[in-house]
C-alpha cells in the first residue's frame, strides 16, 4: 500500500506482484437458447460487444491479469465505475468487503490457494451491474474454465438464471476452494503430528508456528468474506429468490472458520506435545545413564577397597579370593539387572 501513499483518493494504482501484461478479455453472453464466448479481446472489441447487448442476454466479462493499471482505468469507464471501486480493483491487499451504488453491486473477495506448503490470495473483485457481470482477478489458476464449461452445456442451471445467480456461482467456487486448502493443510497437520510423536526435531517445531501462521492468515481472509455474504443476502439489490444460494455461501464460510479454528487448537497443542516427548526422551536417557551408574557404584567399591595398599596382604595374595572376587562383581550387575527387570524399571 505504500505506492499510494500521497496520491489523491481513486488513483488507479496497481500494488500486486504480477508481471505487467495486457489483460485478457473473455467476454461472454448467454440465455437458456445459446452462448456466445469471445475470448482474447481487446478494449474495443469488448467495448463494441458491450455496446451491442440487448438485454436479452446476460452478459459476463472476465479481465486477467489486472497488472496494467491504465487498460484497468480504461474497462471501468467503459462500464462507468466509480474511481474508488477502480482504486480498489487495483489494490491486491484490500480486504474482502460489499459496497452497493446507485446501479451495481462491487464486491472483493480472496481466491486461496495452497502449494507447496505455501499459501496464496488472488485478488478477485466482482461488479454486478444489471444483467451484467464483470470479474477482474490478479491471479488465477483456471480463469474459471469450470464454470465456463457449465455454461456450455444446453441444460444447465446456470443457463437459465441471469447474473444475481451467476454471481452467486463464481462466490461459491472461489469459497469452495478454501475446502481445498484446508484439506490439504489438514494432512500436512497429520503427518506433522506423527514426526512430533516419533521423531521430533528443531525443524518440526519450526512447521508448528510456520501452519499457524498459514490459518491466522486465512482466517483474516475468510472472516471478512462472512459479512461480504451477509451484506448481499439483505440487499435489495438481490432478488429474494437467490438469497438461499448466498445462504449456503454463508453456511460454507462458517464451517470453514469452524475448520480453521480446529486447526488452529490442534497445531497449539503440537507445541505441548513436542515438549512433552522431549522431556520423555530426556527422561528415558536419565533412566538408562541411572540403570548404568547403578552398576558401576558397587563394582567401583570393590574395586577400590581391594585396590587399597594393606600393610598386611596375605588375603589378597590368596588366588582363591582372586577368583571370587571377579566372580563378585560378575553377579553384582546380573542381580542389579535381575532386580530392575523385576520392578519394571526397564
Amino acid at each position: 500500500m505504500t505506492e499510494k501513499i500521497g496520491l489523491a483518493p481513486g488513483s488507479a494504482i496497481y500494488t500486486g506482484d504480477v508481471e505487467f501484461s495486457a489483460p485478457d478479455i473473455h467476454a461472454i453472453s448467454y440465455n437458456k437458447d445459446n452462448v456466445t464466448a469471445d475470448e482474447h479481446q481487446s478494449f474495443e472489441q469488448l467495448r463494441e460487444t458491450y455496446n451491442s447487448l440487448d438485454g436479452e442476454k446476460t452478459f459476463w466479462t472476465h479481465v486477467e491479469p489486472i497488472s496494467d493499471q491504465e487498460s484497468i482505468a480504461k474497462i471501468g469507464s467503459l462500464f462507468d465505475l466509480h474511481s474508488l471501486v477502480v482504486e480498489d480493483m487495483l489494490s491486491v491487499k484490500h480486504r474482502p468487503k460489499t459496497e452497493e451504488f446507485d446501479d451495481y453491486i462491487f464486491i472483493v473477495i480472496k481466491y486461496a490457494e495452497y502449494s507447496n506448503s505455501e499459501l496464496s490470495f488472488s485478488h478477485i473483485s466482482l461488479i454486478l451491474k444489471g444483467d451484467a457481470l464483470l470479474s477482474f482477478a490478479d491471479k488465477t489458476p483456471d480463469k474459471f474454465e469450470n464454470i465456463k464449461k457449465r455454461l456450455e452445456k444446453h441444460d444447465s442451471r446456470i443457463r437459465k438464471e441471469n447474473g444475481q445467480y451467476l454471481l452467486s456461482t463464481i462466490i461459491d467456487y472461489i469459497i469452495d476452494d478454501y475446502f481445498v486448502v484446508l484439506e490439504n493443510i489438514g494432512d500436512e497437520i497429520e503427518n506433522l503430528e506423527e514426526e512430533i510423536l516419533n521423531n521430533p526435531t528443531k525443524e518440526s517445531i519450526e512447521r508448528v508456528h510456520r501452519i499457524k501462521r498459514t490459518l491466522m492468515e486465512l482466517k483474516k481472509k475468510i472472516w471478512p468474506t462472512r459479512e461480504l455474504i451477509n451484506v448481499l443476502i439483505h440487499s435489495d439489490e438481490i432478488d429474494p429468490k437467490y438469497y438461499i444460494y448466498f445462504k449456503d455461501v454463508y453456511e460454507h464460510i462458517i464451517n470453514i472458520v469452524d475448520i480453521t479454528e480446529g486447526y488452529r487448537d490442534t497445531i497449539s497443542s503440537f507445541l505441548d506435545i513436542y515438549l512433552s516427548t522431549l522431556s520423555n526422551r530426556m527422561n528415558e536417557i536419565m533412566k538408562t545413564l541411572s540403570i548404568i551408574a547403578t552398576i558401576f557404584i558397587p563394582l567401583s567399591f570393590l574395586t577400590g577397597y581391594f585396590g587399597m595398599n594393606f600393610k598386611y596382604e596375605t588375603l589378597l595374595e590368596s588366588q582363591s579370593v582372586y577368583v571370587w572376587s571377579n566372580a563378585l562383581m560378575l553377579a553384582v550387575p546380573i542381580g542389579l539387572l535381575t532386580y530392575f527387570k523385576i520392578r519394571k524399571w526397564f
